[in-house]
């Protein structure tokens, strides 16, 4: 700027010497503020136009100067319209000071022009620091904070603010939107999974085009000892040999770390169960080891070990850690066949009754033991010797140690074996693993014989008729023994009195008469003693044969039965029974109908469990009856031969049936009434008829009754409807009325008529509309497009057809809103609707919905009074924010302190809450280094001194933006004028000039053009000059600091020449 300034002098002071042609000036109103250009705007574009004005009217001539300039624009040069040549890009250069002239063809005048690149949204997030990598422990607490992702994007306001997330979103961690921070969301577990993969998007906020961009971030996970270790190959249970030899090893007991990041190393000692410490675990490497003497047999040993281990994880130093977990296992000792089976004595004597049972446990305490186990201490015990049959012996296969019984296999006598003697071995499948022990056995003597019949059962059959006296059979018992205990004689246990037997030979005769009715079998017991008291009973069975000598005997000597008429289905009438005392076939009976009085065809007699059941088979009609009574004669006959019989009267009374139930003459009758009938009035008149003749069940003793409304009344008589009170169709409609008619049959006998009787209830127009769900409120967007949905509004009319259909109407009339006719549904009519608005009416309007109803009657009712809706206008981010005071000029003196307050920036937004709330920035640049921005109050301090001569006037960009969901910005320019304060010294430029006179100059010669400047402004710069120094008085300074001579000189003179303001 300072070069230009000289550059203008030299041209102003050449012009001045030259001529007086006035140079051309730049109209443009950038050359004092700025130009901006969008970084998006395209190659080839008008930017802008240059304009200029020559005081003498001469052809201007525009360009542009400087390399950088060149290498963006063009300027054409007769119209002044600059060309954009190159790409601009905002985040490269975000400023440039172009430079351009114009020229009359005399003099050419440059000024330079302060060009803002316009931000566009055209970058995405860039991510710092890549690649993102964290190692945590998985003990992280849920919360903490692990890493920061940094992105930056150069693009300026929403379009440079980054939020972050994760893609897809993770269970495990979080991640800050506005500060990157990552954090942990839920427990983490090494040992489910050592690392996660997340991908990170940031993306601006530019509401129209929004950028992002990806990156990954891999978290790993470090292992902590948190886990006791584990056994495995578990279970660890074991069976060995019980001669197995010391240092055999047993098992391996195997733990490992379940910390898998860095394991530790376990050691391993047994807690319980080790008698006498016959077993060693190594510590280190788990094998466990015979260390003792093992035998099965030992009673310590013999049920096993139940063997607690317990494996620690080692720290560093091998010392043990608090991480243990504990195992119990079984080792059982296998058997090996050393032992051979014993007896628990070599020899066993006893004696017993030769009356002893097969079965018989002899009274022995035998016990034999093999001290294996398993198959090792199987053994067969057997008996060997002469008569070894008569006993058995149990078991006969042991294992381990059993106690023998002995038992009689085979009947004894003594009179045949007085006395027995065998062996008794316990054999192994090993040849020398032997048992042995001797048995004596004597038998005592018995009288063990008794008499034996010759036949369990003695039967015979003879005829009833068998005449006293007569000898039936003979009994016959044998006894074994021998003298007085072979002797047998015979008694009856119980004397019969038509019986008797000889105690000697043991003939049975018949000692009185026999009646097959009184006894059909006698069954004796018969007695036979021996000559030693032992005793035996035998059985006699005497069948008495029947003759025929009995005729059949009825239980009543007559019947009587009824029946009611015409029953449809077979009928029951009488139950008969006869009996005969004779026994099959002469007892077998047949029963015959040998007479009946009136419809013989109508009757039957079959058997029914043992009665002779009279049934009739076809219904009877009481009239057809001669005084309703049918005589019958039933025979019952004997199977003998010849046969007996016996016959009994049988009487059947029909009784009258009331069969003819009443009858309406219509089923169902359908009638229609209008609401408005007055009480009393006669609706209808039912009649029913009864084809019974009598007075006491036909026509004449029907009585009426009515069911279903307390609206309406019956005569019980004649059957005429008629109403009780008044009626409203809007409380009920229709009515469906039971009528019956019954006649003078009594309980079930009873005859029922029964018809329906349907009344509809005919509409009048009676009621108006009425309003359902009030008071109506409803929520509405404002701007809504049109047909969006408000509300629906509900008139309801009880009456019927177009007397109850209801037509809705927004009156007074809403520009706003549309109601539908039919349905009430409101809808927006397209007018807009903004919650803003400052128009009274139009508020009241947008908020009020008065809706009337009426209904299509003739004539028609309208609702008593008209509802109103409430509509609430939810507010839209609709509103730019507005500044008040901007644009506008603040002017403040150079020199001003760092931190003052110079101008307020007022802005207002009619949103409302966060729609309405504004935040204000300063837009990127360099004036933002020279002031401060209050981005809530809007206060504008500055933050560095400010010096006119450096910077004068300030374009400031002020940005204001809602904190809406999808933001809305305004821009304006604050120009700052810093006045000029007298703070500049005029300085010459060069400071020392030197100029050769010819003495012979002549006065008022011009000697120098000097060049002096002052930076400060209006008075503050206009200078006045004055000569100092040796002979100055030969010198006068003229306007613009030309130096003239007053005198001739013939010598050097020096002197001062001072600009002064």
């Amino acid at each position: 700027m300072a070069v230009a300034k000289l550059l203008l002098a030299f041209l102003f002071l050449h012009s001045f010497c030259e001529g007086s042609n006035q140079p051309p000036r730049f109209l443009n109103y950038f050359f004092s503020t700025y130009l901006l250009i969008y970084e998006d705007t395209p190659i080839g574009s008008s930017v802008a136009q240059l304009k200029a004005d020559d005081p003498e009217g001469e052809p201007l001539i525009y360009g542009v100067s400087g390399q950088e300039a060149m290498k963006y624009f063009v300027v054409t040069k007769e119209t002044g319209v600059v060309w954009l040549r190159q790409q601009l890009d905002r985040e490269t250069k975000s400023e440039m000071q172009v430079e351009f002239y114009v020229s009359d063809n005399q003099e050419v005048v440059k000024d330079t022009v302060n060009i803002q690149i316009g931000d566009v949204n055209d970058n995405a997030p860039n991510f710092h620091g890549q690649p993102y990598t964290v190692n945590i422990p998985e003990d992280t607490p849920v919360g903490r904070s692990i890493f920061m992702v940094n992105a930056s994007d150069p693009d300026q306001g929403t379009g440079g603010s980054v939020l972050f997330s994760f893609q897809p979103p993770s269970a495990f961690f979080a991640i800050d939107g506005a500060r990157g921070t990552v954090t942990v969301t839920r427990a983490l577990d090494y040992e489910t999974t050592t690392a996660y993969q997340l991908t990170v998007n940031a993306t601006d906020q530019d509401k129209m085009r929004p950028l992002s961009r990806l990156a990954g971030l891999a978290i790993t996970i470090t292992d902590i000892q948190d886990m006791d270790p584990i056994f495995t190959n578990l279970p660890y249970s074991t069976n060995i040999e019980e001669d197995v030899p010391l240092g055999y090893e047993v098992r391996k007991i195997t733990a490992i770390d379940q910390d898998l990041g860095r394991p530790r190393g376990i050691g391993y000692t047994i807690i319980t169960g080790n008698t006498n410490s016959v077993f060693a675990l190594d510590y280190i490497s788990g094998s466990l080891t015979v260390n003792g003497q093992l035998d099965r047999e030992n009673p310590l040993y013999s049920a096993g070990f139940s063997l607690t281990v317990r494996a620690t994880e080692l720290n560093d130093d091998r010392s043990p850690s608090r991480a243990t977990v504990v195992t119990t296992f079984t080792i059982l000792l296998i058997d090996k066949n050393d032992n051979a089976p014993k007896f628990n004595s070599s020899e066993y004597r006893v004696r017993i009754t030769e009356l002893a049972q097969v079965g018989f446990a002899l009274p022995l305490f035998i016990q034999a033991e093999d001290k294996d186990e398993g198959v090792n201490s199987m053994f067969q015990v057997f008996l060997t010797g002469n008569n070894s049959e008569y006993f058995t012996i149990s078991p006969t296969a042991v294992q381990g140690r059993a106690d023998i019984r002995m038992r009689v296999a085979m009947p004894l006598d003594f009179e045949q074996i007085r006395s027995f003697s065998f062996s008794l071995y316990a054999n192994e499948s090993i040849s020398d693993h032997v048992g042995f022990a001797r048995v004596f056995i004597e038998l005592i003597n018995e009288n063990d014989n008794r008499p034996i019949f010759s036949r369990p059962l003695y039967n015979i059959s003879l005829p009833e008729n068998t005449p006293p006296g007569t000898s039936l059979l003979r009994i016959l018992a044998t006894d074994g023994d021998a003298g007085t205990f072979g002797i047998v004689r015979y008694y009856f246990t119980d004397e019969p009195d038509q019986f008797s037997i000889d105690e000697e030979t043991g003939w049975v005769v018949l000692q009185a008469s026999l009646d097959y009715e009184l006894m059909r079998r006698f069954t004796l017991t018969v007695l036979a003693k021996d000559g030693g008291g032992e005793e035996t009973t035998g059985r006699v069975r005497v069948n008495v044969l029947d003759v025929n000598d009995n005729a059949p005997l009825f239980q009543k000597e007559a019947y009587v039965g009824s029946l009611r008429e015409n029953e449809q289905t077979v009928q029951s009438v009488a139950r008969i029974r006869a009996t005969d005392e004779d026994s099959p076939p002469n007892n077998v009976l047949t029963y015959t109908i040998i007479s009946v009085s009136a419809f013989p065809d109508y009757f039957r007699i079959i058997m029914v469990e043992g009665y002779a059941v009279i049934s009739v088979i076809r219904p009877l009609d009481y009239e057809m009856v001669p005084k309703g009574m049918i005589y019958l004669t039933v025979m019952a006959k004997d199977g003998g031969n010849p046969a007996l019989n016996s016959t009994v009267p049988v009487t059947v009374e029909v009784i009258d049936e009331n069969d003819n139930p009443p009858e309406f003459s219509k089923q169902s009758y359908i009638i229609k009434i209008p609401e408005n009938i007055i009480a009393g009035a006669t609706v209808l008149l039912v009649n029913a008829t009864d084809l019974d003749a009598s007075r006491e069940f036909g026509q004449a003793s029907l009585i009426y009754s009515l069911e279903g409304s307390s609206q309406f009344r019956l005569n019980s008589r004649s059957g005429e409807i008629t109403t009780t009170a008044l009626l409203d169709r809007e409380l009920k409609s229709e009515y469906i009325l039971i009528v019956r008619a019954v006649d003078g049959g009594v309980g079930p006998q009873q005859k029922t008529g029964i018809a329906t009787v349907n009344i509809t209830i005919l509409d009048i127009n009676d009621n108006a509309p009425m309003w359902r769900d009030e008071p109506y409120n409803a929520n509405v967007v404002e701007m809504s497009p049109i047909n969006t949905d408000v509300i629906s509004v509900l008139a309801v009319d009880p009456d019927n057809g177009e007397n109850g259909t209801v037509i809705y109407s927004i009156n007074p009339e809403n520009p706003f809103y549309t109601i539908n006719s039919s349905t009430g549904k409101i809808r927006t009519s397209g007018v807009t609707l903004d919650r803003e608005s400052t128009n009274p009416r139009d508020t009241v309007l947008m908020r009020t919905i008065v809706v009337s109803a009426v209904d299509r009657g003739t004539p028609p009712l309208r609702a008593s009074a008209s509802t109103t809706v409430f509509v609430n206008l939810l507010d839209l981010n609709d509103n730019d924010p507005t500044f008040l005071n901007l644009p506008s000029v603040a002017e403040v003196p150079e020199g001003l302190p760092i931190g003052s307050s110079f101008f307020r920036i007022q802005v207002e937004d009619p949103d409302e809450d966060k729609n309405g709330l504004i935040t204000l920035a300063l837009q990127m640049g360099m004036p933002r280094l020279d002031f401060y921005l209050n981005i809530s109050t809007g206060v504008l301090t500055s933050s560095a001194v400010l010096d006119r001569e450096q910077i004068g006037q300030y374009q400031l960009r002020i940005i204001a933006y809602d904190s809406g969901r999808f933001p809305r910005t305004s821009t304006s320019t604050l120009t700052v004028i810093v006045l000029d304060v007298n703070d500049e010294t005029p300085t010459f430029n060069p400071r020392v000039y030197n100029v050769s006179l010819k003495e012979s100059v002549p006065r008022d010669h011009t000697v120098a053009r000097l060049s002096c400047f002052d930076n400060d402004a209006g008075l503050n710069a206009e200078l006045s000059y004055f000569i100092t120094g040796q002979r100055s008085h030969d010198f006068r300074p003229l306007l613009n600091c030309l130096c003239s001579c007053v005198k001739k000189r013939t010598k050097t003179q020096r002197f001062s020449c001072f600009g002064k303001h």
